[in-house]
């Protein structure tokens, strides 16, 4: 999945799946913002870049949603729901409670749909179509709040970035998603200010999506 804006690739940085579908929004803390999830088919596009979907199921809940627009409408606004909920619980912010109810919804509305399906010789779970996009991101929250992981997961420093991710530095006190993009943007900016207040030279970075 690539940015209208910039034309490169969204960067999975939230080392869980969870964190990356929060993080599909860019940048979140400020404006302008670029929403990768405006529709229900970009709800699917997303689910196929990240695994969740393969093509031909992607292309079967497209056929869905043009036959259902009503019920494709519902999903995408509680992935909207839940994305915005999930924020406020791993942020930590004033939220959180509320973020808790909302994934509390999904974790009942999807567990309605789940079920054991063969797999080869073995078998996996599996959601019905309502579910099939949400069924997994919900499993990876919970897995990721019930472990000791959840103290690791941090909001990005960089400017209006906004973006969570799982630190696994060995300090762990890693302050930004990517230190390529948001860690060299916050160094040039010391830079200029620094060049401003005396004689230097400032470093240049370009710019790039950072979530």
């Amino acid at each position: 999945m690539t940015s209208d804006v910039t034309g490169k690739t969204l960067p999975r940085l939230g080392g869980r799946l969870c964190l990356d579908f929060v993080n599909t929004i860019d940048p979140r803390l400020k404006a302008p913002r670029e929403e990768f999830l405006a529709s229900y088919g970009a709800l699917l596009a997303w689910a196929e870049f990240v695994g969740i979907l393969t093509r031909a199921a992607r292309s079967d809940l497209v056929v869905a949603g043009e036959r259902h627009p009503r019920i494709a409408k519902q999903i995408h606004r509680r992935a909207m729901a839940l994305r915005e909920g999930l924020f406020a619980l791993f942020s930590r912010g004033p939220g959180a409670q509320e973020g808790l109810q909302a994934l509390n919804t999904e974790i009942r509305l999807t567990s309605a749909e789940l079920h054991v399906e063969p797999e080869g010789p073995a078998y996996a779970l599996a959601w019905d179509a309502g579910s099939k996009v949400l069924g997994p991101i919900v499993r990876s929250a919970i897995e990721l709040l019930t472990s000791s992981d959840v103290r690791r997961v941090r909001v990005c420093s960089g400017d209006g970035c906004g973006w969570l991710f799982l630190d696994s530095s060995r300090t762990h006190r890693r302050r930004w998603c990517n230190m390529a993009i948001c860690g060299n943007r916050a160094k040039a900016k010391r830079n200029r200010v620094r060049s401003r207040a005396g004689p230097g030279t400032a470093s240049q970075t370009s710019g790039g999506l950072c979530g």
